[in-house]
C-alpha cells in the first residue's frame, strides 16, 4: 500500500498527508504496479468524465477531461514526449541530442508534437459514443503505464544519473508478464476483443519505437518513457476506432 501512496506522491498532484520514506532499491520494484497506479488514475479521470459529460457538450467535454488529465500528472509524460520530440528531431548528435532534452526550454518540435497529440486525441475521443468513451478514459492511463514498462525492459539508460534509471533496465521478466498481463486483461475486460488487438499492436510500434530511440541515443531516459506513454495512448486510440469501425 505505501508503494502506490509513494507513487501517488512522486507522479500525481494527489496530496498524500503521509510521509513515506523512499528507497531507490525497493522503489524500483513498484515497476510491477504501474498499471494498477493506471487503474487509479482513470477511476479517477472516469468520475470526473461522467460529471463533465453530463455538464456539457462533447466537444467541450473531451477538452475538460484531457486537462484533468494533464493537471492530476502534472503534465510530466506530456513534457516527456516534447524534450524526446525535440531531442531526437534536432539532427544533432548524441550528447548534444541529450542536452537538449534536458534543456527546460521548448522548442518547435516539442511544440508541434504537444499540438498533434492533444488535437489527434481530442478528435479520435470525438469518435466514440458515450460509452465506450468513458470506458477508454479508463483503459488508457493503463495502456500508457503498460507500455512504460514494456519500454523500460533490458533497455539502457542513457544518461550518467538520474530518476528515469530507477526503472529503466531494472525490469525483471516476471514484473514484464504481470504488467502485460494486467494491461491485457483491463483493456479485454472493458473494450473487448478490439481492445486486446489494439494492446498487442501498440506494444509492438512501442519496441519499434524503443529501437529507435536506443540507436539514436544509446539508451533511452525518463523523458522517452513520457513519451511511450502519451504514443502508446495515441495509437490505442487509433488502431481502437479503425476496428470498431
Amino acid at each position: 500500500m505505501n508503494e502506490i501512496l509513494l507513487m501517488l506522491q512522486l507522479f500525481t498532484v494527489i496530496p498524500i498527508q503521509k510521509e513515506i520514506p523512499y528507497d531507490r532499491e525497493r522503489f524500483t520494484k513498484t515497476a510491477v504496479l504501474l498499471p494498477v497506479l493506471g487503474g487509479v488514475m482513470g477511476l479517477l479521470e472516469g468520475g470526473a468524465a461522467s460529471l463533465i459529460l453530463g455538464l456539457f457538450r462533447p466537444m467541450t467535454a473531451v477538452l475538460l477531461i484531457l486537462m484533468v488529465d494533464v493537471f492530476l500528472t502534472k503534465g510530466i509524460h506530456l513534457d516527456g514526449l516534447a524534450d524526446t520530440c525535440d531531442g531526437l528531431f534536432s539532427g544533432r548528435d548524441r550528447k548534444t541530442m541529450l542536452e537538449i532534452m534536458k534543456d527546460s526550454r521548448l522548442g518547435a518540435f516539442g511544440t508541434l508534437s504537444l499540438l498533434f497529440c492533444l488535437l489527434l486525441k481530442t478528435a479520435l475521443l470525438m469518435e466514440l459514443d458515450s460509452v465506450t468513451f468513458l470506458r477508454m478514459v479508463l483503459v488508457l492511463p493503463v495502456i500508457g503505464r503498460s507500455m512504460m514498462v514494456l519500454g523500460a525492459f533490458r533497455s539502457v539508460y542513457a544518461r550518467d544519473h538520474g530518476f528515469g534509471g530507477i526503472y529503466i533496465g531494472q525490469i525483471s521478466n516476471l514484473t514484464l508478464a504481470i504488467a502485460s498481463a494486467t494491461a491485457l486483461f483491463y483493456s479485454t475486460a472493458l473494450l473487448g476483443i478490439s481492445g486486446g488487438i489494439s494492446w498487442f499492436a501498440v506494444g509492438f510500434l512501442i519496441l519499434q519505437m524503443k529501437h529507435y530511440t536506443e540507436k539514436r541515443l544509446g539508451g533511452i531516459t525518463g523523458d522517452v518513457l513520457g513519451a511511450f506513454l502519451e504514443v502508446s495512448q495515441l495509437i490505442y486510440l487509433l488502431i481502437y476506432v479503425l476496428l470498431a469501425r
